[in-house]
């Protein structure tokens, strides 16, 4: 499918269930691509009936990675992220990142994560990534985190010859830290907004953002939740996509 210009939207929804309410915000941003992390809800039998009634969204292909289970969680519910494209989506997959075995832990950083990839039809090829890296309370640098991150730069390097590769997502750090230096050998451009995205620390560096093999020249934009999350939405607008 030819593209001029591609809109890629990354949300946090914070485990909200009110797809309806969010799909709407969604629709509302004209977006191509949506990332979605934290999303929390039978998404087989959800998603379809939701982006049904939404008349902008009808039709939009869509993939659901779980990461976890929500072991000692209540009410128990697939956890983990979504991939919604008015493209055709080809080939979609997900990877663990670890930790492998967190035992009886279950705080932000040491809860399991994974990198959710699908390939969308466009003109020139593409990979989509969607993850969401572990969070320490206190934002400080995070072994785990860092050990994720670099385990998604092994995912991707051979990808990269093959298609221009954007990585989105809740990365729970700014896009300078260290804790992101191996993917940014990998991944090296990136594509963030000067202001926070994490709607509770508005002083923080903006957490929700875009890497890239290629430079995309994106136009970001940062919209607000409206009530639904405690991440803003991030746009990155695409005059169109580099050359093969």
């Amino acid at each position: 499918m030819s593209v001029d210009r591609l809109r890629i939207a990354t949300w946090n929804v914070a485990s909200n269930r009110n797809l309806d309410a969010i799909v709407a915000r969604l629709a509302a941003l004209a977006a191509d691509l949506c990332v979605l992390q934290e999303v929390t809800l039978d998404c087989g039998a959800a998603l379809p009936a939701i982006l049904g009634r939404a008349a902008s969204l009808a039709g939009w292909d869509w993939h659901f990675a779980p990461a976890l289970a929500s072991p000692g969680r209540a009410p128990l519910a697939p956890f983990g992220l979504a991939i919604l494209s008015r493209f055709p989506l080809g080939r979609t997959a997900a990877f663990p990142l670890g930790p492998e075995d967190p035992g009886g832990v279950v705080d932000a950083e040491h809860e399991p994560r994974i990198l959710q990839l699908a390939s969308p039809r466009v003109t020139r090829p593409l990979i989509i990534g969607n993850t969401h890296l572990a969070a320490t309370d206190d934002w400080s640098l995070s072994p785990v985190r860092r050990a994720q991150a670099g385990r998604i730069a092994d995912i991707v390097r051979p990808l990269v010859p093959l298609a221009t590769v954007v990585v989105c997502g809740d990365f729970n750090t700014g896009p300078s830290s260290s804790d992101l230096a191996e993917l940014h050998a990998v991944l090296p451009h990136v594509q963030a907004s000067r202001e926070a995205t994490f709607v509770g620390e508005p002083a923080r560096p903006p957490i929700d953002f875009f890497c890239a093999s290629a430079p995309l020249r994106a136009d970001i934009s940062v919209h607000p939740p409206d009530g639904l999350s405690d991440h803003n939405l991030v746009v990155a607008t695409l005059p169109g996509l580099p050359p093969a």
